[in-house]
């Protein structure tokens, strides 16, 4: 009985990864409410059996099935199963070229942690800088990658707890300008 209770366990654990890539540990055992240890003994034996990999990175621990995400994907994957930073890059989408204020004004967050986590952004090629009038403002690189990866990967699902994200957000085609 134990073993088919852990075969249930881990196959949930894989089923998830897998319409979730990217997740990481305390997510999954939140998720799938079991404990973490018991989270981290079923990764070991998926990973032990080459079904799955882990990637450590600034704290976290994400987990993917083998073979399906390639590393560019895992890179974007990082930062965006993280709630702010997937915020600001909708936001993005919807309202290109917004300075830092106009952004501040959509989050409840302080100026430095907004300025920290559009660094992040930037430094893994999902937003840039441009000048503006009166300024700078920030705008998604490759809207168009980056939104087949929002339908593709739905990270909004995991990070923003499950809600429908695309609910509060009219995204305009690529390359078109919003009327300011």
């Amino acid at each position: 009985m134990k073993e088919a209770a852990e075969l249930e366990t881990r196959k949930q654990i894989f089923n998830l990864i897998s319409e979730n890539p990217g997740l990481n540990i305390s997510k999954i055992a939140e998720i799938l409410n079991i404990e973490t240890s018991l989270t981290i003994y079923h990764l070991r034996y998926l990973l032990k059996n080459d079904l799955i990999n882990i990637v450590k990175e600034r704290g976290y621990t994400r987990c993917y099935i083998k073979g399906e995400v390639g590393v560019e994907d895992k890179k974007i994957l990082s930062i965006l199963r993280q709630e702010l930073p997937l915020k600001i890059v909708l936001f993005l989408l919807k309202n290109p070229f917004s300075k830092h204020k106009d952004i501040l004004g959509f989050l409840d967050v302080a100026p430095s942690t907004l300025s920290y986590h559009l660094k992040k952004l930037m430094d893994k090629g999902i937003v840039d800088v441009h000048f503006v009038e009166n300024g700078v403002g920030y705008v998604v690189i490759s809207e168009k990658r980056i939104i087949s990866f929002l339908i593709k990967y739905k990270p909004s699902r995991v990070a923003m707890g499950m809600k429908d994200t695309w609910a509060d957000f009219t995204i305009r085609k690529p390359g078109k300008k919003n009327k300011r």
